[in-house]
């Protein structure tokens, strides 16, 4: 006698794989997730703007890449998954960026990341040197200037290419 299971669906087929046993608990080893890695986290400061907002936002004011997919998580925050390294980082590092006179902060995504420890205690801000003379636009000279005011973490693409 045998049972035949024949159950529609659209969903990814899982497979049993044991858990091992390490010092009577139950460890599972989870595999790095590469689908994110060309993703953004986008969290606007304020109210989250809706989808539709967000979309027609990326549509007109980052035409520069391929159309990222969008997905609003639960949290209130973006994730912008682009597709290559290269179109990530020209949006990340082309900024800032601003949706109804708000800051949009973008940050890679990680698989730790948490809204509430990221944004709560953090913020990245675009900061400008007017006038700074030239001979101050290299890496060591930035370095220094901005370190005054926090932890440096990049250059837009003008400073750059010394544009």
């Amino acid at each position: 006698m045998f049972c035949i299971n024949r159950i529609a669906h659209n969903g990814m087929n899982l497979t049993f794989v044991p858990p091992q046993f390490i010092d009577g608990k139950t460890v599972v080893q989870l595999e790095e997730e590469e689908k994110w890695r060309c993703a953004l986290i986008a969290y606007v400061i304020g109210e989250c703007p809706g989808f539709n907002t967000m979309n027609r936002y990326i549509t007109q004011n980052w035409s520069s890449v391929a159309k990222p997919e969008v997905y609003l998580h639960e949290e209130g925050y973006y994730i912008i998954k682009f597709a290559s390294l290269n179109d990530m980082h020209e949006i990340l590092y082309a900024g800032p960026y601003t949706i109804n006179n708000r800051p949009i902060i973008l940050k890679p995504w990680c698989p730790e990341f948490d809204l509430g420890n990221e944004f709560l205690t953090e913020i990245p801000l675009w900061v400008t040197f007017p006038k700074l003379p030239l001979n101050c636009w290299g890496v060591g000279s930035l370095s220094k200037i901005a370190s005054a005011l926090g932890t440096p973490l990049f250059a837009d693409e003008c400073t750059t290419k010394q544009t």
